[in-house]
């Protein structure tokens, strides 16, 4: 069977109908399955406190039975369709009514251009494919004066290698031209970078462990490595609803540029816990060519000073870094506008890139021809009196999708099989 076969549907569907509260005429699931998983929301007569007020009864009762408990055949159901998508993710709308042939499921295809949220079958809509937030855009140089620190010394980088990685074989200078030739025009590898380089291509440096001290990395090959792009603009934008108040921290002592990301923080170790330290090509005013940076996987956006050069890390040991690690928000004045925030709109803001409304004050503005030319994505904030609002929210996606002429969203809608709605209407009049 496929997820376009009612049949598969079907256990879910009834299974939905007996978990409601007594009385309830419609249950619905809104929510997505498949990849092993699924999420969603439930609502009986369009209220989703109902259901949880009615299974934590029913969870006591069959803690002290020792039965299944109220969601065991809904999870049943719900893994069964999980794992015929095994690779992919299903938006779903499922409707079971007080009368079979009201039952419907809604399966519900998104375009590239529609993301899906944690809490939310549709979270935003990105106008302009590929587009990222302007913070995200941010490049930054070398102060024209810039200078590497005097503590930066690659004949002690070698040592440290030739002692700690007697085994190790180092790059080629070819490879080296190579990585070179993929930063930004006129940028180069300081001579630290190289010496590091020339003297091991990969494996494990590790110092002598000493409390509060650098205690050494495994360094980061100059070409197969997913550690180079981790940490780029890009690969560090989720969605423009979470990053669009994402901005980078603000060194108080000026040795970092704030950007989110950038190519000319060159990666030369990681931790094994997902950590970069990458040596700094466009330190700020305050800092020195070379320097080494913490790239932090746990920070959406900038970098923290480690230590003023690479020798000062392996040599000198650098202590650990005592600044607190931050992010900076948005300011509230340039946000795109919500609900959340009465009175902020944003319309009049000349560039406005993002706004989060919900379908009812999409509608208001794609009706009155308010929606911003510059707009780059729009977010759909659910409507909180008809949560989750799918057919509200597949509405608005698709008229907003049309402004810019992008791919709608496709809904395929199955029922039941005519037999067995005359089935099922003859057991409610005859109580079979």
């Amino acid at each position: 069977m496929s997820l376009t076969d009612w049949q598969t549907w079907e256990p879910f569907v009834d299974a939905l109908r007996r978990s409601a509260p007594p009385g309830t005429d419609v249950s619905e699931f809104v929510g997505t399955v498949g990849r092993g998983a699924w999420q969603g929301t439930y609502l009986d007569d369009g209220d989703a406190e109902l259901r949880r007020a009615h299974h934590r009864k029913l969870a006591r009762e069959a803690a002290r039975t020792g039965d299944r408990g109220p969601k065991a055949d809904l999870d049943d159901a719900l893994r069964a369709l999980a794992e015929l998508t095994p690779d992919a993710e299903q938006v779903v709308r499922v409707v079971a009514a007080g009368r079979p042939d009201g039952d419907v499921v809604e399966l519900v295809a998104l375009p590239p251009a529609v993301v899906s949220g944690p809490s939310t079958p549709i979270l935003e809509v990105v106008l302009e494919p590929g587009a990222l937030p302007a913070q995200y855009l941010a490049t930054i140089v070398p102060p024209s004066d810039a200078t590497v620190a005097p503590s930066a010394e690659p004949d002690a980088v070698a040592r440290v290698i030739a002692e700690r990685m007697p085994d190790a074989v180092g790059a080629s200078p070819d490879e080296l031209a190579a990585a070179e030739a993929n930063l930004p025009a006129g940028s180069h590898l300081p001579d630290e970078v190289r010496a590091l380089y020339a003297s091991a291509g990969s494996g494990d440096l590790r110092l002598t462990p000493e409390e509060d001290q650098f205690g050494g990395f495994e360094i980061v090959p100059l070409v197969g490595s997913l550690l180079r792009e981790a940490f780029l603009p890009a690969a560090r934008f989720g969605t423009w609803t979470a990053d669009i108040g994402t901005f980078a921290p603000e060194d108080p002592s000026g040795r970092v540029q704030p950007v989110i990301g950038s190519p000319l923080w060159f990666p030369v170790g990681t931790d094994g816990a997902g950590n970069v330290y990458a040596a700094d090509l466009a330190p700020g005013a305050n800092g020195h060519v070379g320097q080494i940076l913490l790239l932090d996987h746990e920070m959406r956006a900038g970098a923290v000073y480690r230590a003023e050069s690479l020798a000062a890390l392996l040599v000198g040991r650098a202590a650990s870094p005592t600044e607190p690690r931050r992010e900076v928000e948005r300011p509230e004045e340039v946000r795109g506008a919500s609900p959340a925030e009465p009175g902020l709109d944003g319309l009049d803001r000349p560039g406005v890139e993002f706004l989060n409304l919900d379908p009812a004050g999409w509608s208001e503005r794609l009706d009155a021809g308010t929606v911003p030319d510059t707009l780059k994505a729009a977010g759909l904030v659910p409507d909180p009196a008809r949560p989750p609002a799918l057919t509200e929210s597949i509405s608005t996606a698709n008229r907003l999708l049309g402004l810019r002429g992008l791919g709608l969203i496709e809904v395929t809608r199955l029922t039941r099989p005519a037999d067995q709605k005359r089935e099922g209407l003859l057991g409610r009049i005859f109580g079979r």
